[in-house]
């Protein structure tokens, strides 16, 4: 018997290919950070009260909103503010219906609770609340407090000023409430030494802690007006040493449209 060798039988190597997916990667904007541009005025200025600028109510940087964030907004405010109005920086000028005030364009925290303010859709003097009733603000920044801050102590002063946040919260729940900081002053006004603005900064930490404490927010407004002496700058305020010019109340406004109150989604 002759022995055959087998015949090898070829094999067949199959390359499969593979292929790799990529990911993608998300990146994600960075959060945005507390405006501590301000923060240098006070280590030079030790007598004035210092930003928290940890707090969560302190409203942070974001993009220009824009005028329409600005047309959405009421104004319950002293007489700083009030100038808004005759120096028509808002919207419709004259015929403006977004400050809310005595009809002599000032209030008095003091009297919050029994005050009456001119209704600017009838002309009527109505109390707050009942306006607040009457026309339901959407964004509502509340700016007073520079006309009890030479005679209201800490407790008196946050209890008007809580009384009428949580009066308003109840009144209008959808309001959007936020909560301004007093402007500071120049040695210009006449009862400088009654009213000064190591008061006004120690009023403002008072009114960040009632923002915190009633879900508010809080507008750091003040750090765009004070200068390195730790008091307003001449050229933003009028000669009267109280009331921001034109140039003032427009740094305020842009300060505003981009510190704005970002709603919370879903």
């Amino acid at each position: 018997l002759t022995s055959t060798a087998p015949t090898p039988v070829p094999t067949t190597t199959t390359s499969v290919a593979t292929t790799t997916t990529s990911t993608p990667i998300t990146t994600v904007p960075p959060a945005p950070q507390a405006d501590r541009s301000a923060a240098y005025i006070y280590k030079l200025n030790p007598q004035l009260t210092p930003v928290n600028y940890d707090s969560p109510a302190l409203l942070l940087p974001s993009e220009d909103m824009g005028q329409e964030y600005i047309d959405r907004m009421t104004f319950i405010c002293d007489s700083p503010t009030y100038w808004l109005w005759p120096l028509e920086l808002l919207s419709d000028g004259k015929a403006s219906k977004q400050i809310w005030t005595g009809p002599e364009g000032t209030m008095t925290l003091a009297y919050q609770s029994s005050y009456h303010i001119l209704d600017p859709y009838d002309y009527t003097q109505r109390p707050i609340r009942d306006v607040v009733a009457l026309h339901p603000p959407d964004i509502l920044i509340i700016a007073v407090g520079i006309n009890g801050i030479s005679f209201m102590d800490e407790e008196y002063f946050s209890a008007e000023y809580m009384d009428l946040v949580t009066d308003i919260q109840e009144i209008s729940p959808d309001t959007i409430i936020i909560l301004q900081s007093i402007y500071p002053i120049t040695r210009q006004y006449r009862y400088y030494g009654s009213i000064t603005n190591a008061m006004i900064t120690a009023g403002n930490s008072w009114i960040m802690a009632i923002a915190e404490e009633t879900g508010c927010s809080y507008l750091d407004t003040i750090s765009v007006l004070l200068n390195d002496q730790g008091m307003a700058k001449d050229q933003l305020i009028l000669n009267d040493g109280l009331h921001p010019n034109r140039e003032g109340l427009s740094l305020i406004l842009d300060y505003i449209r981009t510190h704005a109150y970002v709603e919370k989604k879903g």
